[in-house]
């Protein structure tokens, strides 16, 4: 049970959502970081579609782990309902 929540715990983790770039409101602020600002927010949408890649394939590395472990339960209720008989 202690490695079945370590794994869970740690296959959670992996995928960090982007850090949300800084977008002022003042007039004089946007034209001054004008460059920046759009480096950053190109960098910003990159990174979206970075985290929703991770999150698709950590959607199906848990699902196969699922589906694995449901099988492996199923032997294991099939073991103990033969020695109780």
């Amino acid at each position: 049970m202690v490695l079945l929540s370590w794994g869970s715990a740690s296959a959670a983790g992996s995928c960090l959502p982007p850090v949300q770039p800084w977008m002022p409101t003042n007039a004089d602020d946007v034209q001054e970081y004008a460059d920046l600002l759009r480096r950053d927010a190109e960098t910003y949408f990159a990174d979206v579609e970075r985290y929703f890649r991770c999150l698709d394939q950590q959607r199906r590395e848990v699902f196969e782990q699922a589906r694995e472990i449901s099988e492996e339960y199923a032997r294991v209720l099939e073991l103990v309902d033969s020695v109780r008989k």
